[in-house]
């Protein structure tokens, strides 16, 4: 497998496809040797379809793009969630898959949130709720 590229997944045309959510992985990785990081897109695709959830999608950011701020890959995740027309999750293995450091988590996920999405982890943590609880402290009544 290159993990140098966005992976896509097959297109399905049939109805009930629409009605589940997409599940756009994403990982960075920063070594060369890339076992584990397979192991951790395994648990993703597991997790996706034990969900009933589409793949739409692998990004992957690597070597230098995996720890520093610019992360073109997620970025490309971005838009294309952005242009989604299912419901979209940003699904990564856990958290520190975006970053391990908060205030860029913070931000990678609510770029995901204006992209029209939620984070969830393989790991069954999800930020939706908390995106649905600030979306509702912001809107009102």
């Amino acid at each position: 497998m290159d993990v140098t590229q966005r992976i896509p997944s097959p297109q399905h045309g049939n109805a009930t496809a629409k009605e589940r959510p997409c599940a756009f992985i994403y990982d960075r990785h920063a070594t060369t040797s890339t076992a584990i990081l397979g192991i951790r897109l395994d648990r993703c695709r597991a997790y996706a379809q034990s969900r009933g959830w589409e793949i739409a999608g692998i990004w992957l950011d690597l070597g230098d793009h995996a720890l520093g701020h610019y992360r073109p890959q997620f970025e490309a995740l971005c838009v294309a969630m952005d242009t989604a027309t299912d419901p979209a999750v940003c699904l990564v293995d856990n958290w520190d898959r975006l970053t391990r450091n908060a205030a860029q988590s913070a931000d990678m996920r609510r770029r995901i949130g204006h992209a029209g999405g939620h984070c969830e982890t393989a790991e069954g943590e999800s930020d939706s709720t908390a995106e649905e609880a600030r979306g509702r402290l912001c809107t009102p009544q």
